[in-house]
Protein backbone atom coordinates (compact mmCIF):
# COMPACT_ATOMS: atom_id res chain seq x y z
CA UNK A 1 0.00 0.00 0.00
CA UNK A 2 1.46 3.31 -1.09
CA UNK A 3 1.42 6.54 0.83
CA UNK A 4 -1.45 8.07 -0.89
CA UNK A 5 -3.31 4.78 -0.48
CA UNK A 6 -2.73 5.04 3.18
CA UNK A 7 -3.46 8.47 3.74
CA UNK A 8 -6.88 8.08 2.08
CA UNK A 9 -7.09 5.08 4.36
CA UNK A 10 -6.74 7.40 7.19
CA UNK A 11 -9.15 10.04 6.02
CA UNK A 12 -11.30 7.38 5.82
CA UNK A 13 -11.00 6.03 9.17
CA UNK A 14 -11.39 9.95 10.58
CA UNK A 15 -14.65 10.64 8.80
CA UNK A 16 -16.28 7.01 9.73
CA UNK A 17 -15.25 7.92 13.85
CA UNK A 18 -16.55 11.08 13.26
CA UNK A 19 -19.93 10.18 12.17
CA UNK A 20 -19.76 7.26 14.40
CA UNK A 21 -18.99 10.20 17.73
CA UNK A 22 -21.64 12.54 16.04
CA UNK A 23 -24.14 9.38 16.12
CA UNK A 24 -23.11 8.13 19.74
CA UNK A 25 -23.64 12.26 20.83
CA UNK A 26 -26.78 13.43 18.57
CA UNK A 27 -29.55 15.60 20.51
CA UNK A 28 -33.15 16.12 20.27
CA UNK A 29 -34.74 18.70 21.69
CA UNK A 30 -38.27 19.45 22.53
CA UNK A 31 -40.20 22.89 23.38
CA UNK A 32 -43.94 22.71 24.41
CA UNK A 33 -46.31 25.25 26.37
CA UNK A 34 -49.35 24.27 28.53
CA UNK A 35 -51.76 26.16 30.68
CA UNK A 36 -51.20 24.62 34.66
CA UNK A 37 -51.78 26.19 37.92
CA UNK A 38 -53.15 29.30 36.86
CA UNK A 39 -50.30 30.03 34.87
CA UNK A 40 -48.00 28.96 31.62
CA UNK A 41 -45.69 26.62 32.00
CA UNK A 42 -42.90 26.31 29.12
CA UNK A 43 -40.54 23.11 29.39
CA UNK A 44 -37.60 22.68 26.97
CA UNK A 45 -35.64 19.60 26.97
CA UNK A 46 -32.76 17.65 25.53
CA UNK A 47 -31.77 14.45 25.09
CA UNK A 48 -30.29 11.95 22.98
CA UNK A 49 -33.52 9.67 23.05
CA UNK A 50 -35.23 10.46 19.46
CA UNK A 51 -38.66 9.73 21.48
CA UNK A 52 -38.00 13.13 23.85
CA UNK A 53 -41.57 14.75 23.01
CA UNK A 54 -43.40 11.41 24.82
CA UNK A 55 -40.74 12.19 28.14
CA UNK A 56 -42.06 16.20 27.77
CA UNK A 57 -45.94 14.61 27.56
CA UNK A 58 -45.64 13.00 30.71
CA UNK A 59 -43.85 15.63 32.45
CA UNK A 60 -46.69 17.86 31.70
CA UNK A 61 -49.00 15.01 32.91
CA UNK A 62 -46.97 14.90 35.95
CA UNK A 63 -47.67 18.75 36.46
CA UNK A 64 -51.11 18.47 35.66
CA UNK A 65 -51.68 15.52 38.92
CA UNK A 66 -49.50 18.04 41.36
CA UNK A 67 -52.31 20.52 40.30
CA UNK A 68 -55.28 18.45 40.86
CA UNK A 69 -53.77 17.33 44.16
CA UNK A 70 -52.91 20.81 45.45
CA UNK A 71 -55.33 23.05 43.85
CA UNK A 72 -57.08 25.67 46.48
CA UNK A 73 -59.72 26.03 43.67
CA UNK A 74 -60.71 22.50 42.18
CA UNK A 75 -63.48 21.13 44.64
CA UNK A 76 -62.24 17.47 43.57
CA UNK A 77 -58.31 18.37 44.69
CA UNK A 78 -57.35 16.75 47.23
CA UNK A 79 -56.24 19.85 49.41
CA UNK A 80 -59.54 21.24 48.68
CA UNK A 81 -60.60 18.04 50.10
CA UNK A 82 -58.91 18.70 53.16
CA UNK A 83 -59.58 22.03 53.60
CA UNK A 84 -63.30 21.53 53.89
CA UNK A 85 -63.35 18.91 55.93
CA UNK A 86 -65.31 18.26 59.22
CA UNK A 87 -62.56 16.18 60.23
CA UNK A 88 -59.24 17.18 61.60
CA UNK A 89 -56.46 14.44 61.58
CA UNK A 90 -56.01 13.50 57.56
CA UNK A 91 -53.40 10.21 56.25
CA UNK A 92 -50.15 12.63 55.24
CA UNK A 93 -49.39 12.98 51.25
CA UNK A 94 -45.78 12.74 50.19
CA UNK A 95 -46.15 15.84 48.35
CA UNK A 96 -48.49 17.92 51.26
CA UNK A 97 -45.32 16.54 54.04
CA UNK A 98 -42.80 18.16 51.68
CA UNK A 99 -44.22 21.30 51.35
CA UNK A 100 -45.19 21.70 54.96
CA UNK A 101 -41.63 21.23 55.44
CA UNK A 102 -40.59 24.08 53.58
CA UNK A 103 -43.66 26.33 55.23
CA UNK A 104 -42.72 25.52 58.79
CA UNK A 105 -39.01 26.82 57.42
CA UNK A 106 -40.32 29.92 55.77
CA UNK A 107 -42.81 31.07 58.82
CA UNK A 108 -39.85 30.79 61.14
CA UNK A 109 -38.12 32.69 58.86
CA UNK A 110 -39.93 35.46 58.37
CA UNK A 111 -40.75 35.60 62.00
CA UNK A 112 -44.83 34.45 61.30
CA UNK A 113 -45.01 36.62 58.12
CA UNK A 114 -45.38 34.44 55.58
CA UNK A 115 -48.19 31.44 56.94
CA UNK A 116 -49.54 29.23 54.58
CA UNK A 117 -52.87 28.90 56.50
CA UNK A 118 -53.64 31.91 55.65
CA UNK A 119 -56.07 30.80 53.00
CA UNK A 120 -59.21 31.88 55.43
CA UNK A 121 -58.27 35.34 54.42
CA UNK A 122 -57.02 34.82 51.07
CA UNK A 123 -60.45 33.80 50.39
CA UNK A 124 -62.11 37.15 51.20
CA UNK A 125 -60.06 39.09 48.38
CA UNK A 126 -61.34 39.17 44.51
CA UNK A 127 -58.62 40.64 42.48
CA UNK A 128 -60.75 41.10 39.57
CA UNK A 129 -63.27 43.02 41.78
CA UNK A 130 -61.99 46.42 43.16
CA UNK A 131 -63.83 46.48 46.83
CA UNK A 132 -61.88 45.50 50.00
CA UNK A 133 -63.21 42.59 51.94
CA UNK A 134 -65.79 43.21 54.83
CA UNK A 135 -63.77 44.28 58.25
CA UNK A 136 -66.06 41.44 60.20
CA UNK A 137 -66.07 39.17 57.88
CA UNK A 138 -61.88 39.46 57.58
CA UNK A 139 -62.03 39.43 61.63
CA UNK A 140 -63.35 36.60 61.72
CA UNK A 141 -61.01 34.69 59.30
CA UNK A 142 -57.60 35.58 61.02
CA UNK A 143 -58.83 33.77 64.19
CA UNK A 144 -58.26 30.67 61.70
CA UNK A 145 -54.49 31.80 60.76
CA UNK A 146 -51.72 30.30 62.83
CA UNK A 147 -49.56 27.71 61.12
CA UNK A 148 -48.19 26.72 64.85
CA UNK A 149 -51.78 25.14 65.66
CA UNK A 150 -50.95 22.56 62.49
CA UNK A 151 -48.65 19.40 63.43
CA UNK A 152 -47.51 17.24 61.02
CA UNK A 153 -45.93 13.71 60.55
CA UNK A 154 -44.75 11.73 57.87
CA UNK A 155 -47.73 9.97 58.30
CA UNK A 156 -50.44 11.78 59.79
CA UNK A 157 -51.62 15.71 59.36
CA UNK A 158 -53.39 17.39 61.95
CA UNK A 159 -54.95 20.62 60.95
CA UNK A 160 -57.98 22.52 63.11
CA UNK A 161 -61.38 22.65 61.98
CA UNK A 162 -62.15 25.41 59.99
CA UNK A 163 -58.34 26.11 58.73
CA UNK A 164 -57.29 26.30 55.07
CA UNK A 165 -53.88 25.45 53.81
CA UNK A 166 -52.84 27.74 51.11
CA UNK A 167 -49.22 26.51 49.31
CA UNK A 168 -49.90 29.43 46.75
CA UNK A 169 -46.20 30.60 47.96
CA UNK A 170 -44.54 27.70 47.22
CA UNK A 171 -46.40 25.12 45.19
CA UNK A 172 -45.11 26.12 41.39
CA UNK A 173 -41.49 25.83 42.20
CA UNK A 174 -42.44 22.51 43.76
CA UNK A 175 -43.69 21.57 40.95
CA UNK A 176 -41.16 23.12 38.63
CA UNK A 177 -38.58 20.76 40.53
CA UNK A 178 -40.94 17.86 40.48
CA UNK A 179 -40.85 18.20 36.64
CA UNK A 180 -37.14 18.55 36.20
CA UNK A 181 -36.62 15.60 38.76
CA UNK A 182 -38.67 13.65 36.14
CA UNK A 183 -37.06 14.71 33.11
CA UNK A 184 -33.87 13.53 34.36
CA UNK A 185 -35.03 10.60 35.50
CA UNK A 186 -36.03 9.83 31.84
CA UNK A 187 -32.49 10.66 29.96
CA UNK A 188 -32.82 14.24 29.99
CA UNK A 189 -29.33 16.09 29.88
CA UNK A 190 -30.59 19.91 29.59
CA UNK A 191 -33.39 21.83 30.20
CA UNK A 192 -35.44 24.98 31.16
CA UNK A 193 -38.87 24.87 33.16
CA UNK A 194 -40.41 27.94 33.11
CA UNK A 195 -43.68 29.08 34.71
CA UNK A 196 -43.01 32.79 34.66
CA UNK A 197 -42.36 33.32 38.69
CA UNK A 198 -40.18 30.50 38.93
CA UNK A 199 -37.61 28.80 36.35
CA UNK A 200 -35.02 26.21 36.75
CA UNK A 201 -32.29 25.88 34.26
CA UNK A 202 -30.16 22.72 34.39
CA UNK A 203 -27.65 20.56 32.86
CA UNK A 204 -26.26 23.95 30.93
CA UNK A 205 -23.57 22.72 29.12
CA UNK A 206 -22.89 26.10 26.27
CA UNK A 207 -24.64 29.06 26.46
CA UNK A 208 -25.91 30.71 29.87
CA UNK A 209 -29.58 30.94 30.04
CA UNK A 210 -30.95 34.50 30.32
CA UNK A 211 -33.69 36.07 32.32
CA UNK A 212 -35.89 39.09 32.37
CA UNK A 213 -36.71 40.15 35.74
CA UNK A 214 -40.07 41.95 35.39
CA UNK A 215 -40.53 45.88 35.86
CA UNK A 216 -42.90 46.14 38.55
CA UNK A 217 -44.37 49.39 37.51
CA UNK A 218 -44.40 48.98 33.60
CA UNK A 219 -45.72 45.82 32.02
CA UNK A 220 -44.24 44.98 28.79
CA UNK A 221 -40.65 46.15 30.23
CA UNK A 222 -37.48 44.21 32.21
CA UNK A 223 -35.62 46.03 35.32
CA UNK A 224 -32.72 43.70 35.15
CA UNK A 225 -31.61 40.85 33.13
CA UNK A 226 -29.89 37.57 35.17
CA UNK A 227 -27.51 35.10 33.06
CA UNK A 228 -27.76 31.79 34.90
CA UNK A 229 -26.09 28.55 34.55
CA UNK A 230 -27.82 25.21 36.62
CA UNK A 231 -29.63 27.29 39.07
CA UNK A 232 -33.48 28.43 39.59
CA UNK A 233 -35.06 31.90 40.19
CA UNK A 234 -38.11 32.92 41.86
CA UNK A 235 -39.82 35.99 41.67
CA UNK A 236 -42.56 37.40 43.81
CA UNK A 237 -44.27 41.16 43.04
CA UNK A 238 -47.36 43.24 43.67
CA UNK A 239 -47.83 43.21 40.16
CA UNK A 240 -48.93 39.79 40.20
CA UNK A 241 -52.23 40.02 41.15
CA UNK A 242 -53.63 43.17 42.38
CA UNK A 243 -56.11 46.35 42.07
CA UNK A 244 -56.06 49.84 42.54
CA UNK A 245 -58.88 51.58 44.58
CA UNK A 246 -58.51 55.27 45.59
CA UNK A 247 -55.28 55.34 44.80
CA UNK A 248 -53.94 52.38 46.51
CA UNK A 249 -52.64 48.91 45.15
CA UNK A 250 -53.76 46.04 46.66
CA UNK A 251 -52.00 42.97 45.98
CA UNK A 252 -52.19 39.24 46.81
CA UNK A 253 -49.55 38.93 49.48
CA UNK A 254 -50.88 39.39 52.55
CA UNK A 255 -49.92 40.21 56.00
CA UNK A 256 -51.71 37.02 58.42
CA UNK A 257 -51.66 39.65 61.39
CA UNK A 258 -53.82 42.10 59.67
CA UNK A 259 -55.03 40.39 56.46
CA UNK A 260 -54.21 43.54 54.25
CA UNK A 261 -51.18 43.33 51.32
CA UNK A 262 -47.65 43.68 52.91
CA UNK A 263 -46.90 47.38 52.30
CA UNK A 264 -42.91 48.44 51.50
CA UNK A 265 -41.30 46.20 48.84
CA UNK A 266 -42.75 45.93 45.62
CA UNK A 267 -40.71 42.98 44.03
CA UNK A 268 -37.83 39.89 45.29
CA UNK A 269 -36.23 37.95 43.19
CA UNK A 270 -34.09 35.09 44.34
CA UNK A 271 -31.48 32.76 43.01
CA UNK A 272 -31.09 29.27 44.82
CA UNK A 273 -30.17 25.88 44.04
CA UNK A 274 -33.82 24.75 43.57
CA UNK A 275 -37.36 26.46 42.20
CA UNK A 276 -39.49 25.62 45.54
CA UNK A 277 -37.00 27.80 47.78
CA UNK A 278 -36.59 30.02 45.18
CA UNK A 279 -40.21 30.57 44.95
CA UNK A 280 -40.11 30.30 48.64
CA UNK A 281 -37.53 32.66 50.06
CA UNK A 282 -39.03 35.59 47.74
CA UNK A 283 -42.11 35.95 48.83
CA UNK A 284 -40.60 35.39 52.59
CA UNK A 285 -38.22 38.10 52.01
CA UNK A 286 -40.84 40.15 50.40
CA UNK A 287 -42.74 40.45 54.13
CA UNK A 288 -39.78 41.28 55.51
CA UNK A 289 -38.18 45.01 55.72
CA UNK A 290 -36.06 45.58 52.38
CA UNK A 291 -33.29 45.85 54.85
CA UNK A 292 -33.67 43.14 57.41
CA UNK A 293 -34.51 41.05 53.91
CA UNK A 294 -31.66 41.89 52.10
CA UNK A 295 -29.46 40.95 55.05
CA UNK A 296 -30.70 37.38 55.77
CA UNK A 297 -30.26 36.51 51.76
CA UNK A 298 -26.52 37.50 52.34
CA UNK A 299 -26.24 34.89 55.50
CA UNK A 300 -27.70 32.23 52.75
CA UNK A 301 -25.11 29.68 50.99
CA UNK A 302 -25.74 29.57 47.27
CA UNK A 303 -28.40 32.15 47.32
CA UNK A 304 -28.65 35.80 45.81
CA UNK A 305 -31.21 38.08 45.93
CA UNK A 306 -32.50 41.75 44.71
CA UNK A 307 -35.42 43.83 46.16
CA UNK A 308 -37.19 46.67 44.50
CA UNK A 309 -39.13 48.75 46.73
CA UNK A 310 -40.62 52.82 46.58
CA UNK A 311 -38.70 55.56 47.66
CA UNK A 312 -39.48 59.46 47.77
CA UNK A 313 -37.02 59.11 44.72
CA UNK A 314 -38.77 56.42 43.16
CA UNK A 315 -37.71 52.67 43.02
CA UNK A 316 -34.79 51.30 44.47
CA UNK A 317 -32.82 48.23 44.73
CA UNK A 318 -30.75 45.79 47.68
CA UNK A 319 -28.88 43.54 46.61
CA UNK A 320 -26.92 40.19 47.71
CA UNK A 321 -22.94 40.69 46.48
CA UNK A 322 -23.08 38.16 43.96
CA UNK A 323 -26.42 39.38 42.69
CA UNK A 324 -24.51 42.98 42.57
CA UNK A 325 -22.01 40.93 39.37
CA UNK A 326 -24.57 38.91 37.58
CA UNK A 327 -27.52 41.74 37.00
CA UNK A 328 -28.00 44.12 34.58
CA UNK A 329 -29.92 46.72 35.74
CA UNK A 330 -31.98 49.13 33.99
CA UNK A 331 -33.44 51.49 36.28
Amino acid sequence: MNRKEITSLIILILVISYGFYRYQHRHYTEKQSRILMDTVFDITATSQDKNIKVVVDSTFELIARLDNKLSNYKTDSYLWKINHSDQETFSMDPDIYAMLVVADSLYKISHTMLDVTIGPVTNLWDYDSPHLPNPDSLKIALKLVDFSKIKYTHETLYKPKGYQLNFGCIAKGYAVDKAVEYLKKYGVKSGVVDCRSSIRIFGQEKEPFVVGIQHPRKANEVIGELTLHDQSIGTSGDYQQFFELDGIRYHHILDPHTGYPYESTISVTVIAPNATMADGLSTALFVMSPEEAINYAKDQPNTEAVIYYMSKDGIVSLKTTGMKDILKEKL
